[in-house]
């Protein structure tokens, strides 16, 4: 009798796991963990890793650690392929996951494409009955332990994209109980998830001051504005919608405000270096009735791009215009 008190509590703990999906709250800069089609839809390739530690101040809080990496098939941005990993431990329970990808990416146009991802994966649950405190220390059956269960993942998405707008939809655990081969793919639940946003390069048209003789005195710095809107639903919890506003400053600073309804409000900040290094850290702020008993939670990740990217025209005379300006300015020096 208690072994199978034992177990179902188990597997009501790993389903509590199972009912949502990771929350973070610097989405933007993890968007490959929730939408397979992202693979492929740069040409460059990514590794990044990260952590998350929710609720700070809570006894054995949510700790996610995940690492990813991804591209296209000689950065042509028609086969994409990845592979992830990811741990996340909350008290007694603990799961890691790991997946890899494939996405196949269209034109449809002279600026729009359309990426289709897979991501199939596999899940293993434990609990730690050897860390449990017990009521009753001579129970035997609840001491040195470690229960576990496992599950495969299936994952689809779709990614409609140009270079100033995206559109993303996607369903994790899509065959949940299809699978019969696990012991734990029943108890996982389809989550659909969905991005939009949208990229505003608000100085687009500016262009360098130049001096009388046509010499750039001072290179233009761009501004980009970017409105995300992330919505998630998963039966039978309410639809949770997450609202982001980011801005960039020269393409090497950002910093991004972000609310989630029924959940919490949290900054992002960061710093891109070399053109290949993106660091970014992110807090939030707990708004519910569980304010009180925790200090926020915190993110931190690092990306690499792993492949050198061809600039763009623009890029390419933004570079000539700097090293003009640089000249110049070294020629002012001497003058001086």
């Amino acid at each position: 009798m208690k072994k199978l008190l034992v177990i179902s509590l188990f597997l009501v703990s790993a389903t509590s796991f199972g009912q949502q999906q990771k929350v973070f709250t610097n989405f933007m800069m993890n968007d490959y963990y929730y939408n397979p089609a992202i693979a492929g839809s740069k040409d460059v390739h990514y590794a990044n890793i990260g952590f998350r530690n929710q609720w700070a101040g809570f006894d054995d809080a949510p700790l996610t650690l995940y690492a990813n990496f991804y591209g296209s098939a000689g950065n042509k941005m028609k086969h994409g392929y990845g592979a992830s990993i990811m741990s996340e431990q909350s008290g007694l329970v603990q799961n890691t996951s790991f997946y890899l990808n494939y996405a196949y990416h269209v034109r449809l146009s002279d600026n729009w494409k359309l990426g289709l991802g897979i991501k199939p994966g596999y899940i293993q649950y434990n609990v730690k009955l050897y860390d449990a405190q017990l009521a009753d220390p001579a129970d035997a059956v609840l001491t040195g332990n470690v229960l576990s269960t496992n599950a495969f993942d299936f994952n689809t998405g779709i990614n409609l994209y140009s270079k100033k707008f995206f559109f993303m939809a996607s369903m994790r655990n899509a065959l949940t109980d299809v699978i019969t081969v696990t012991s734990f793919n029943e108890g996982l639940s389809r989550h659909y998830t969905g991005i939009v946003g949208y990229k505003w390069l608000v100085n687009a048209k500016k262009k360098p001051e130049t001096d009388e003789e046509g010499n750039v005195i001072k290179r233009k710095k761009d501004f980009e504005l970017m409105p995300v809107f992330l919505f998630k639903y998963v039966k039978p919890i309410n639809p949770q919608g997450t609202i982001m506003l980011k801005a960039t400053f020269d393409r090497k600073y950002w910093i991004a405000l972000t609310y989630r309804t029924q959940d919490a409000a949290g900054i992002a900040l960061g710093l891109t270096l070399k053109k290949r290094f993106n660091l970014g850290y992110a807090f939030d702020y707990s708004l519910g009735d569980i304010k009180s008993y925790n200090y926020g939670s915190h993110e931190l990740m690092l990306t690499f791009q792993v492949t050198n990217k061809k600039p763009s025209i623009e890029e390419q005379d933004e570079e000539i215009n700097n090293s003009i300006f640089d000249d110049n300015k070294k020629k002012k020096k001497k003058e001086e």
